[in-house]
């Protein structure tokens, strides 16, 4: 009798802790409106005020106020963290700027030099990239080298693309985040189904990571 009024006390306080913590989910959630995470395009129209967003999902927004640093008549990519005010709007809290790589086949001497990486993936017509810098403070170059292109078996083409890093004697002292993106239209603006891409990335590994994507038709 003694051991089931424990399992009542125990199971009747269990049973006020789950309700003390739905209740304080609740109220969080109502405090605190879900912050979604996403590459996305912005575009800026005449004024800064006047911003428009157009996430790798595929969704139209409208910027609520202003983004710090930007200019009228411009486009920028970025990793977002925004919240919905409505079906149409959102606000920006995190903003995570992401540059385009360039194409760098014509530098002389092609650097490769390793670095951690973290993802590579597809999305709003980019191939995107995390990797983690090993830096002293110091300044990297960064790029796409356009190593080559064949005919695969699925009737389109392959680009061949490995990643330009030149460390720049910075030494490898700590890590940090950094996202770039490489634009589909920079490897073929004309694009048809079955091309793809074939990106290779040199790390402190033995072998390079290797990650094949299927293209956009343009």
């Amino acid at each position: 009798m003694r051991d089931n009024h424990l399992f009542f006390i125990i199971y009747y306080l269990s049973f006020l802790s789950v309700t003390a913590c739905s209740s304080d989910q609740e109220e969080t959630e109502d405090a605190f409106p879900s912050l979604i995470t996403e590459m996305a395009l912005i575009e800026v129209g005449e004024t800064t005020s006047n911003i428009t967003m157009y996430t790798d999902s595929g969704k139209k927004y409208r910027v609520a106020g202003e983004l710090e640093g930007l200019k009228p008549r411009t486009w920028g990519r970025g990793l977002f963290g925004y919240v919905l005010q409505d079906a149409s709007t959102v606000e920006v809290r995190t903003l995570l700027n992401v540059p385009l790589l360039p194409n760098s086949s014509e530098l002389s001497p092609l650097k490769r030099d390793p670095v951690d990486v973290v993802s590579a993936w597809m999305g709003g017509g980019f191939v995107n990239i995390h990797l983690k810098k090993k830096t002293k403070g110091g300044d990297h170059t960064w790029g796409f080298i356009l190593d080559g292109s064949y005919a695969n078996t699925a009737g389109g083409t392959t680009y061949e693309v490995s990643l330009y890093h030149d460390q720049s004697g910075d030494p490898t002292a700590y890590s940090t985040d950094v996202y770039f993106s490489i634009d589909e239209d920079a490897l073929s603006k004309h694009r048809i189904t079955g091309d793809s891409v074939r990106l290779s990335i040199t790390t402190f590994e033995t072998e390079p990571y290797h990650w094949h994507f299927a293209l956009t038709p343009s």
